[in-house]
């Protein structure tokens, strides 16, 4: 599961796609600073635009439980 999301058994869940533009501003002596800072760190983002490009439902296999 991506970024640590934990799911419960046989929880219906689905795939969101997004295309994300952002503008990062990073204040550094220069601009080798300012990328490895990037990398590392990010940055104050002054600007994000959010599109939904797709979304798919995921298979569940359900699990039956012997008592």
């Amino acid at each position: 599961m991506l970024l640590g999301a934990k799911m419960a058994e046989n929880e219906t869940t689905s795939c969101f796609s997004y295309k994300v533009e952002m503008v990062v501003q990073i204040l550094a002596k220069d601009e080798k600073t300012a990328r490895d800072l990037l990398d590392k760190s990010g940055g104050y983002v002054s600007s994000r635009t959010v599109n939904l490009m797709d979304s798919v439902s995921l298979y569940t296999e359900a699990v039956e439980e012997n008592n």
